[in-house]
């Protein structure tokens, strides 16, 4: 009885842990749009996190030929998470992180609106009534005063949009692919397409610049794996609540880095994202124990 608990307490470190990396590399990122642009941080967040995938497809020997039914998918995927990533990149630029943060929790009411057009999987009453709630949150937290929506705002929207679009359709090929596959080439491929366009907008960095633009890389393939060992080791009820640890990660950072302490408006806002969030997941797991319920 006590392994599942331990099994449980690993998956919920590993997610935290994701959430930290994720939220510290969104500080790095916020930090170097001024030196280059988007497209080429992308590129180096998506081609160097492959290499952390690599080394474990190599060392649990898990490589497989994917089937050429799918491609066409994970090239879909590739130009979907190209693009969220640049428009998110550039707006994380713009506004605070906790502000970015709070936003980017869009994509979750973004799954709930493309699930049905995208897995044609209904959506219960209740996950659209905790969607609207959390589009509450989200205008709370993008623009308390009535004055012009910032673009930074519209930006990180737009990528939660599409980052949602691309998580739907991994869904798609999971059963055909083992998670850490579908890492390796979710990493690679919009590595390689940014890579056509890379001299258009290249900018040469110094010492301090490569390792800031490998670290994004890396460290992003390293948060990516964090991710997948937590869903190897605890169900995903257990872990989704998790998720909104990132929200604490960015306000202490925005706190420490940028001097940027948390409004009321912001604070009101994710409370309601998050209270919205997690009334999608409970609504979420009883549909699935009436699919399943053994």
């Amino acid at each position: 009885m006590t392994q599942p608990t331990l099994s449980s307490r690993r998956g919920v470190l590993f997610l935290i842990t994701a959430m930290l990396i994720f939220s510290l590399l969104n500080a790095l990122i916020k930090g170097q749009t001024s030196y280059y642009p988007p497209l080429q941080l992308v590129f180096f967040r998506c081609f160097f996190a492959a290499i952390p995938a690599t080394v474990c497809l190599i060392y649990q020997r898990k490589w497989e030929s994917p089937p050429a039914s799918i491609w066409k998918t994970y090239a879909l995927r590739a130009i979907l998470i190209a693009t969220a990533f640049t428009l998110l990149f550039k707006g994380i630029g713009e506004l605070p992180l906790s502000d970015s943060m709070a936003l980017y929790f869009s994509s979750t009411f973004f799954l709930v609106i493309l699930s049905y057009p995208i897995l044609r999987e209904k959506v219960s009453a209740i996950q659209w009534i905790a969607t609207l709630i959390g589009l509450v949150g989200i205008l709370l937290v993008a623009n308390p005063s009535g004055d012009v929506v910032h673009m930074g705002t519209l930006l990180i929207i737009g990528g939660a949009c599409l980052e949602a679009t691309h998580n739907l359709l991994g869904r798609l090929i999971a059963p055909s692919q083992n998670a850490y596959m579908i890492t390796f080439i979710g990493s690679l491929l919009p590595g390689l397409l940014l890579f056509i366009f890379l001299p258009f907008v290249w900018v040469t960095p110094d010492l301090n610049g490569w390792i800031a633009l490998l670290t994004l890389g890396i460290g992003g393939g390293i948060g990516q794996l964090c991710v997948t060992f937590a869903y190897t080791h605890a169900p995903a009820g257990i872990l989704a609540p998790m998720i909104y640890s990132a929200m604490i990660w960015s306000v202490l950072l925005d706190i420490v880095l940028y001097e940027n302490w948390p409004t009321h408006s912001l604070l009101g806002g994710c409370a309601i994202i998050i209270f919205s969030g997690l009334l999608i997941l409970v609504s979420e797991s009883r549909k699935n124990k009436k699919k399943n319920p053994s």
